[in-house]
C-alpha cells in the first residue's frame, strides 16, 4: 500500500524535476547566448566632459589603432606621429606603457603607416624629418621587442635605400627621401621563415617630382641572423625612369609617379607554403613598352619580381592614353582600369573630361588606382575575383587568376562637381578605401565607404552583391546608407571618411564608418549600418572630429576610433561599448 502510495509520488518528483532542470538549462543556455536585436553605443571614453589626459596625444595620428595581445594581456596601441607610443588598457584607457623611438639629435619621426605584430614583435616602418626644416630625411623600419618594450638590438638600425637602373639602361633611379613617403607596412609568413617578410610601401605626401612607387621586402629572419646589410631581400620600382621632368607637380601629368598610395598597403594572399601580395599603384606614366606600371594593379610574389604576362604582339603597339583592350585583357599578372564595351564615355558633370579618353580623364582629375586596395573573394559556383575600387567611385570586378579579365564595373557614385557646383578638391576623388568583404543571402557582400567633396552629388557607404549571371560574376546593388534618394545622402559624407570595420552582434553583421568633420574644432559622426538589409542603426556625434583613412577596431564588444583636431595634432583615442538595445533603425 505505502509502495503503491509512494511510487507516483517519485514519479511525478521525478518529471517536476526534469522540466525543472530542463528550465534552467534553457535559462543557462540562454544567459550565454549573443544578445539580439542591434547594438547601441555607449561612450566609454573620453568622459563627457571632453578628451582626458590619458587618452590625448601631442601628435595627430594617422595609424589607426591596433589590437596587441602579449603574455595574456591585451593592448590597444596607438601610434602617433611623432613615434611617442601608447599601450592603453582596453577597458579604462588607463596607460599600461608607453615609448619613444628613439633617433638621433636633430631628427624627428614621422609616422603614418600602421604598426604590424609579429609574435613578440612589434614592427614599424616611417619617415625622418629634420627638426628644424621639416624636411625627410631618410626612411627606417624598426623592430620593438614587447617582453622589454624597447627598441631590439637583435635587429639593427635600418635604414632603407634603393637604386635602380632606368628602364632603358641609361641612368639610375634612386629613392629620394624628400619626395618619398612611408604610406603602409604589411607583413606575410611563409613555410621557410620564422619571422616571414615585411612590405613597406611608398607613395609621396603630395603629387611633388621626382616621386615614383617603390615596395621593399624586408626579410625579417635574414635580418636578425646576418644584420641590417642583409635585410632587405627585394625592391620594386613600378615606374623605372631617370627623367621625371622639370615641373614640380605632377599630379595632372602622366610623368614617373606610380606611388603606392592606399592606407591600407598590398593584399596579402596566403596560397599553400607561399602567398601573393596585390600592389595597386596610383597616377603617372603608364607604358608597357617602358615597364612604367602607374594607374595599375601587380602582382607578385616573395622577392618583388614582377612580370605582367602580357600578349607581346597584342601590346607591341602600346598607346598609353588609349591602350587597346585586347592587349589589357591578355595580362595575367597586371591590371589596368578600363571602361566595358556598353559602358558611356566617362563625362562628370563638371565638363573636365568632355573631349578626353578614359585614361586621360583619369589623369585629368588624379584619379588613381593607388588610393584604394583590393579584396579578394570567393564566388559560389564561380570563380575566385578581386574587387578593386577606383579613385573616380567606380568598383571593378576582375579574375583572381588572369588579372585582364574584367567581368564588371560599376559606377557607385557620380564624380564630384558640375558646372555650376564646383568640386571643393576635384584631385581628391570619391573612394578611397578597401572593401569589406562578407556576405548576406548566401552572396558574398562587398561594402565601400564613398565621400563627395561638392553639395549636388549623394555619397555614404554603398552594398554590392557579387552574384552569378549568364555563367559569370557581376555586381548586384544592395543597398546604400543613407539612401542615395533622401536629402540626408547630398548633406553628410562631405569629406574623406575613416576606413570601414566590419563586426558581430547578436548574430548579425554590421559595418562601421566615421564621417569626419572637415572643421578644425567640428565633431564626426560614428555611423553603425546592418548588412542584411542597410538599415542605420547608429548615428553618433563623437567627441572629437575623426580621422580620414583610419580603421575603427573593434575588440571584445568595443569600439575604439582616432581623432585629430587637425594634420599636426592634438589627438585622441575614443571608445564605445556595444551593448544590447533595441534603437529605432532607418535608411
Amino acid at each position: 500500500m505505502k509502495g503503491q502510495v509512494w511510487l507516483p509520488l517519485l514519479v511525478s518528483v521525478a518529471c517536476l524535476w526534469a522540466i525543472v532542470t530542463l528550465l534552467l538549462g534553457q535559462e543557462g543556455r540562454r544567459s550565454t547566448l549573443v544578445p539580439t536585436g542591434p547594438p547601441q553605443l555607449e561612450r566609454l571614453f573620453p568622459s563627457a566632459e571632453g578628451p582626458g589626459s590619458e587618452q590625448q596625444f601631442a601628435a595627430c595620428t594617422y595609424a589607426s589603432p591596433i589590437q596587441v595581445s602579449h603574455r595574456e594581456q591585451t593592448f590597444i596601441l596607438v601610434t602617433p606621429y611623432d613615434g611617442q607610443l601608447t599601450a592603453l588598457i582596453p577597458q579604462t584607457a588607463e596607460v599600461a606603457w608607453r615609448m619613444r623611438l628613439p633617433l638621433p639629435e636633430g631628427l624627428a619621426p614621422f609616422i603614418v603607416a600602421t604598426p604590424i605584430q609579429v609574435k613578440d614583435k612589434l614592427v614599424l616602418a616611417y619617415q625622418t624629418r629634420s627638426t628644424k626644416t621639416w624636411q625627410r630625411v631618410d626612411h627606417r623600419v624598426t623592430v620593438v621587442d614587447l617582453n622589454t618594450r624597447a627598441v631590439d638590438a637583435a635587429y639593427p638600425e635600418l635604414i632603407l635605400r634603393a637604386e635602380k637602373p632606368a628602364w632603358d639602361g641609361v641612368g639610375r633611379v634612386a629613392l629620394n627621401p624628400p619626395t618619398a613617403h612611408i604610406r603602409s607596412l604589411v607583413h606575410a609568413f611563409s613555410a621557410d621563415r620564422d619571422m616571414g617578410y615585411a612590405y613597406v610601401s611608398f607613395g609621396n605626401p603630395g603629387d611633388i617630382q621626382p616621386w615614383h612607387g617603390w615596395v621593399f621586402e624586408v626579410d625579417l629572419d635574414a635580418w636578425k641572423t646576418h644584420g641590417a646589410e642583409a635585410a632587405v631581400s627585394g625592391v620594386l620600382l613600378t615606374t623605372p625612369e631617370a627623367d621625371c621632368g622639370d615641373k614640380k607637380y605632377g599630379d595632372r601629368d602622366t610623368v614617373c609617379g606610380g606611388g603606392v598610395w592606399t592606407p591600407t598597403g598590398p593584399l596579402v594572399v596566403p596560397g599553400g607554403d607561399s602567398f601573393e601580395l596585390l600592389i595597386p599603384v596610383g597616377n603617372g606614366q603608364l607604358d608597357l613598352q617602358r615597364q612604367d606600371y602607374a594607374q595599375s594593379l601587380l602582382r607578385v610574389g616573395p622577392g618583388l619580381d614582377f612580370d605582367p604576362n602580357c600578349d607581346p604582339k597584342l601590346c607591341a603597339d602600346f598607346a598609353p592614353y588609349d591602350p587597346d583592350h585586347a592587349c589589357l585583357q591578355s595580362c595575367k599578372h597586371l591590371f589596368i582600369p578600363r571602361l566595358l564595351p556598353d559602358d558611356p564615355p566617362l563625362r562628370p558633370a563638371s565638363g573636365q573630361c568632355d573631349d578626353k579618353t578614359f585614361m586621360e580623364c583619369l589623369a585629368r582629375l588624379d584619379a588613381d588606382l593607388g588610393a584604394n586596395a583590393p579584396v579578394k573573394v570567393s564566388v559560389p559556383n564561380g570563380p575566385r575575383v578581386y574587387v578593386q575600387p577606383g579613385k573616380e567611385g567606380a568598383i571593378y570586378l576582375l579574375d583572381a587568376e588572369h588579372l585582364g579579365t574584367l567581368y564588371d564595373r560599376e559606377q557607385i557614385v557620380d564624380m564630384c562637381g558640375t558646372k555650376e557646383d564646383k568640386c571643393r578638391q576635384d584631385w581628391a576623388g570619391m573612394i578611397v578605401t578597401q572593401p569589406v568583404l562578407t556576405e548576406a543571402g548566401g552572396n558574398p557582400v562587398v561594402v565601400i565607404s564613398t565621400f563627395m567633396l561638392d553639395q549636388t552629388h549623394p555619397a555614404g557607404l554603398v552594398a554590392l552583391r557579387i552574384v552569378i549571371k549568364d555563367g559569370r560574376p557581376q555586381f548586384e546593388p544592395f543597398w546604400q546608407a543613407p539612401d542615395f534618394s533622401t536629402p540626408e545622402a547630398v548633406q553628410v559624407f562631405r569629406h574623406r571618411p575613416s576606413l570601414v570595420t566590419l563586426s558581430s552582434f547578436g548574430g548579425e553583421d554590421y559595418v562601421w564608418v566615421v564621417d569626419v568633420n572637415s572643421e578644425e574644432d567640428g565633431t564626426g559622426t560614428l555611423y553603425g549600418v546592418r548588412v542584411s538589409d542597410g538599415t542605420i542603426i547608429a548615428r553618433r556625434e563623437m567627441v572629437g572630429r575623426g580621422q580620414r583613412f583610419t580603421r575603427p577596431l573593434v575588440y571584445d564588444s568595443m569600439l575604439y576610433v582616432s581623432s585629430c583636431q587637425n594634420d599636426v595634432g592634438p589627438s585622441h583615442l575614443e571608445a564605445y561599448a556595444l551593448s544590447s538595445g533595441s534603437p529605432t533603425g532607418s535608411r
